[in-house]
């Protein structure tokens, strides 16, 4: 009896150690998730992509600071949430929170999945609101006290000037907005943002462009009051931007005043915003990016609310374990020893097929066709009596 009880107290404390050592189980919760996935490009790259060169020494994720190769760690992570939709554990509204975006732009920089940056933006409306201090850096300081909130901030930002540029064909248009962005990106480099934009009317900004994105997503068969939608939503934005968001003092000689005071009179010199180009704003890359600024804007739930579902929150947390884990390097294909399958006779005509093979009508007789030429060479003593049947 005491053999087993000093066997089991050693054996617990000797697998807790291993457990320790190996990094098993160290994601329990998806709060614990949140905190860990800047890591996971990295360990996926270590993982799952071969170092170049033929003496390129192991990756390690612990020492790489950067991801090389978000493209493909969003491609498959894409296909793991896809996979939980498809089994219906999570609801499209999950699904869309919990994807990274296809189209990484810089892949030397971490993608964030929008639950993690869910409700940072109308977190962030509310903290410039009431906001009564007047220097940058506290400011600053606030906002950067957590790192998903200034990642949403700056996804946001960007994003939302590529789509914009995009829908203007006017490039004295596209001259305004890049004159905006450059006041902006000016103010915060020299940090005089307080004292020439107005952080109070933020709010009011992000329902004008919250109304601009709800239109981007809507169905529209009329293009002309397509367009002319679109061109009401970006005027009025331009008009909070000029009326409520830039404070231009008349004596005041900063640079950064007389640089907004251009941008009033060169939109006002003639009805701005009118070529609107919608030719391809309907496509998977623009409406990824638009439906996603729009999440941004909207979402408030809490990053440990999603997804619901029970199981799907286990797969997570245990997809996100097995890149941490300390697992052995599989061997080279050349090295690998080759292996034979064997059907059994009696299930020969059992397949399953898949979403593509169900709803492609094209390609149906021709997979049916190759699956009979599979079971024939891997059985020709059963079709053997059917080609005698049909000979004369």
């Amino acid at each position: 009896m005491d053999v087993q009880i000093w066997y089991a107290i050693f054996s617990t404390l000797l697998g807790g150690a291993l457990g320790a050592f190996r990094h098993l189980g160290e994601i329990r919760t998806i709060g614990m998730l949140q905190s860990r996935f800047e890591s996971m490009p990295s360990a996926f790259d270590r993982c799952f992509v071969l170092p170049s060169g033929p003496d390129a020494k192991a990756k390690n994720w612990r020492t790489t600071k950067e991801p090389k190769n978000m493209a493909k760690f969003s491609q498959m992570w894409n296909e793991f949430i896809c996979s939980m939709r498809m089994e219906d554990l999570i609801s499209n509204r999950d699904r869309n929170l919990l994807l990274l975006p296809s189209f990484p732009i810089d892949e030397s920089k971490v993608q964030w999945p929008l639950f993690l940056l869910a409700s940072k933006i109308p977190a962030a409306l509310n903290m410039a609101k009431e906001f009564k201090g007047k220097d940058d850096a506290e400011l600053r300081k606030i906002i950067g006290r957590d790192k998903y909130t200034y990642a949403a901030i700056r996804d946001f930002y960007y994003k939302l000037k590529h789509i914009v540029c995009f829908l203007l064909e006017d490039e004295d248009d596209k001259k305004i907005v890049e004159d905006v962005y450059g006041a902006t990106n000016e103010s915060l480099d020299k940090k005089v943002f307080l004292k020439n934009f107005n952080v109070c009317a933020m709010p009011l900004l992000a329902v004008k462009l919250e109304k601009l994105l709800e239109i981007l997503m809507a169905e529209q068969r009329d293009d002309k009051a397509f367009k002319n939608q679109i061109t009401i939503a970006l005027q009025d934005i331009m008009e909070i931007i000029i009326l409520d968001v830039v404070m231009i003092d008349d004596k005041s000689s900063l640079e950064g005043d007389l640089k907004n005071n251009q941008i009033t009179n060169k939109y006002y010199k003639k009805q701005s915003f009118r070529k609107i180009n919608t030719s391809d704003v309907k496509s998977e890359y623009w409406s990824e990016k638009v439906n996603r600024l729009h999440l941004l804007l909207t979402v408030k739930e809490s990053a440990t609310d999603v997804p619901q579902n029970s199981e799907a929150r286990r797969r997570i947390t245990f997809f996100a374990n097995s890149l941490f884990m300390n697992m052995r390097s599989a061997s080279k294909v050349s090295n690998m020893r080759s292996f034979k399958s064997f059907w059994d006779e009696s299930r020969q005509f059992e397949a399953e097929f898949g979403l593509n093979f169900v709803q492609g009508e094209e390609d149906s007789c021709y997979s049916m066709l190759k699956i009979v030429l599979i079971s024939e060479l891997n059985h020709p003593s059963l079709h053997a009596p059917l080609k005698n049947m049909n000979s004369p």
